[in-house]
């Protein structure tokens, strides 16, 4: 989890940071070091690393306005991140409408 996404959840979502820091993260080794296996991921990480989109607050848990108001305020103080931090119009990926997501992957 990358520095900013950490600053955002426990910022506005410290439930959801301590679910992902708790769920469990398995890792194999093989007997050659040629032999790469998978890691097994949480479901947040791995839609996070599918969809490159962190959920910061669910529509699920947090009501409309508790989701704008902290939106608004993330992104007044933070304009430059602005075009990567908005809410989802549509249900997407298995993240529901009015979700506020924040897109980790830097625009080119």
């Amino acid at each position: 989890m990358d520095g900013l996404t950490h600053l955002l959840l426990t910022k506005y979502n410290p439930g959801k940071l301590q679910e992902l820091l708790q769920a469990p993260v398995a890792t194999t080794k093989g007997e050659s070091p040629q032999v790469r296996r998978p890691i097994a991921k949480s479901a947040p990480e791995a839609l996070q690393e599918l969809t490159e989109m962190v959920v910061v607050m669910s529509s699920n848990d947090y009501s409309e306005s508790a989701i704008f108001k902290a939106l608004r305020e993330f992104n007044l103080s933070n304009p430059e991140l602005m075009s990567r931090s908005f809410t989802l119009p549509i249900s997407q990926h298995g993240i529901p409408a009015g979700s506020w997501v924040f897109v980790t992957q830097e625009e080119d």
